[in-house]
């Protein structure tokens, strides 16, 4: 989630504030997915830099004489191409890598938001989920909170929903699934994608926490990674448009399960 300037959406943040967060997210997520073309596009442009460099100064010198600094310029080209065969010998890794942990935190706050959406504007969703909690942590009598109380308590939603969650580290969809059914909205989606999403949640942790390397518990866990087992699992083009897959599509059962219990009010 690097981008300087935030998506204008075609819903409305304040009438349509049950879909919004989601559709921001979904926003995010699909700039992550097409950025690794636009990188690729512009790392296999460099292939040649160095060659192009060095043709290009020799028409200069050719016109104009002696090139100032040309020996860092054809070094910095060489090493710029270098490097872009590089990315290309390992199939774009560290692209996609970067890619999938900002559409990961992109997921993530989108969840999150969405609660916090409705824990503002849902006075039932917030007696609800207040309950939840120490008596006299939050008071009902002082709702609507501000955003800051409201993304708190959503956070702290999240957390205690995977101890209501059997098998949390397994199945993060059904954490998903037991945190948003405390908001009244009951989700779903297939094994395929939810096992899916489940060792992209691993990835991730394994990401941030062990450099990529995959452990033997990992592997335990998750079969589709023992190949790698001591070593950094290869991020390619398959991998990661199965993960995206899967955070997609946990984002489309939401919007439904939200659609659902909006027609159920009504």
């Amino acid at each position: 989630m690097t981008s300087l300037v935030k998506p204008t959406l075609g819903t409305d943040p304040k009438t349509g504030w049950r879909f919004y967060s989601l559709h921001l997210t979904s926003s995010y997520v699909l700039k992550e997915f097409f950025l690794v073309s636009y990188y690729r596009r512009c790392i296999e442009n460099a292939f040649d830099y160095d060659k192009k460099t060095k043709d290009n100064i020799a028409i200069i010198e050719k016109l104009k004489g002696s090139v100032a600094d040309k020996d860092p310029i054809l070094a910095s080209a060489e090493d710029l191409s270098k490097w872009a065969k590089e990315m290309n010998s390992q199939n774009y890794h560290e692209l996609y890598v970067h890619s999938f942990m900002g559409m990961w935190s992109s997921f993530e706050t989108g969840l999150e938001n969405t609660i916090a959406d409705f824990v503002q504007h849902d006075y039932e969703v917030a007696k609800t989920l207040i309950g939840k909690f120490k008596s006299g942590r939050y008071e009902i009598s002082n709702w609507p909170w501000n955003r800051s109380t409201c993304l708190e308590i959503a956070n702290k939603i999240e957390n205690k929903s995977k101890d209501a969650t059997k098998d949390v580290s397994l199945d993060l969809f059904a954490r998903i699934q037991t945190m948003f059914s405390w908001l009244g909205i009951y989700i779903k989606m297939e094994d395929k994608e939810r096992n899916y999403l489940a060792e992209a949640n691993r990835v991730r942790n394994i990401l941030l926490h062990r450099y990529g390397e995959i452990s033997e518990e990992d592997a335990l866990y998750f079969p589709s990674l023992s190949k790698w087992v001591g070593a950094v699992m290869p991020f390619n083009k398959e991998i990661f448009t199965n993960y995206y897959d899967s955070i997609i599509k946990t984002l489309i059962a939401v919007m439904n399960g939200i659609q659902e219990k909006t027609k159920n009010k009504t």
